[in-house]
């Protein structure tokens, strides 16, 4: 687990792309030598790099875009993947996670309007239920606000997450390729993704068939954690491959139902 300052420090440079080791030092009340040691550490766990006077952000391939943009791209492609996670696997009294991607909060217009209790970390998607579901009950977690992404963040939202059960957490994912699985950007969001995971008991992952072959900064939780994948496209050869191996389950929407579909004995055919 990252310390405290250690987080502030990542979502900072998520926001600006670089930090001048001055600045931060000012910002926290340390001291220089504490602030590069800040730096090293996190350099070594692969988080940022380290260059003359500060550091930058870790040149990952695909960065983050916010909420808003992403929200715009392919949204028939993406109502269509969040349709079907919402008929596939959302039962009446359940106890859902939407975290703060675009194509779980596209799930939002196809919720029941009452008899579904929602958990989330993201300010966008407790907006969203409020005007589409306003009968459905939102916990909201605190923590760091990112300015990106507007989901909360940080030690604070991770360990109250740690005091909740759900039945099915629906994520998303910036990238996914047949070497590490899914992966993002930002490892404080990450956290928060896999501790989403840990109380629940089904993981269900939502992800538009452009995101294959793609990879981020980090891996966000490997590929056995997950029950479910929810797609508009055949996944690659590999990545079905890899999927298959962890008897991950595979609903592509743009199929006929029934095709493509790798059971977990753990979900409803």
């Amino acid at each position: 687990m990252l310390i405290s300052r250690h987080q502030r420090i990542l979502a900072l440079l998520n926001e600006r792309g670089s930090l001048a080791a001055g600045d931060v030092a000012a910002l926290f009340s340390v001291t220089a030598m504490t602030v590069w040691r800040d730096f090293r550490a996190l350099a070594e766990l692969g988080l940022l790099r380290r260059v003359r006077g500060g550091v930058r952000a870790v040149g990952a391939g695909v960065g983050e875009p916010a909420f808003e943009e992403k929200e715009r791209a392919d949204l028939a492609r993406k109502d269509r993947i969040a349709a079907r996670a919402v008929s596939e696997f959302v039962r009446e009294g359940d106890v859902i996670v939407l975290e703060g991607g675009t194509t779980v909060a596209a799930m939002i217009g196809h919720l029941p309007q009452a008899r579904v209790s929602i958990l989330t970390n993201s300010l966008p998607v407790a907006l969203q239920v409020r005007a589409a579901r306003p009968n459905l009950p939102v916990r909201v977690v605190g923590g760091w606000l990112s300015a990106v992404s507007g989901n909360l963040t940080g030690a604070e939202a991770v360990r109250e997450i740690g005091r909740l059960t759900a039945d099915v957490c629906f994520i998303g994912a910036t990238g996914f390729d047949a070497e590490v699985g899914p992966s993002d950007p930002n490892p404080l969001e990450i956290e928060v993704k896999r501790a989403w995971t840990h109380i629940s008991r089904r993981t269900v992952m939502l992800l538009d068939a452009g995101k294959f072959g793609r990879r981020a900064a980090a891996v966000t939780l490997h590929p056995r954690r997950l029950h479910a994948l929810v797609t508009d496209q055949i996944p690659p050869p590999e990545i079905e491959a890899l999927l298959q191996s962890h008897d991950v389950r595979v609903d592509v929407v743009a199929l006929p139902s029934g095709r493509m579909r790798l059971r977990h004995p753990d979900l409803p055919a």
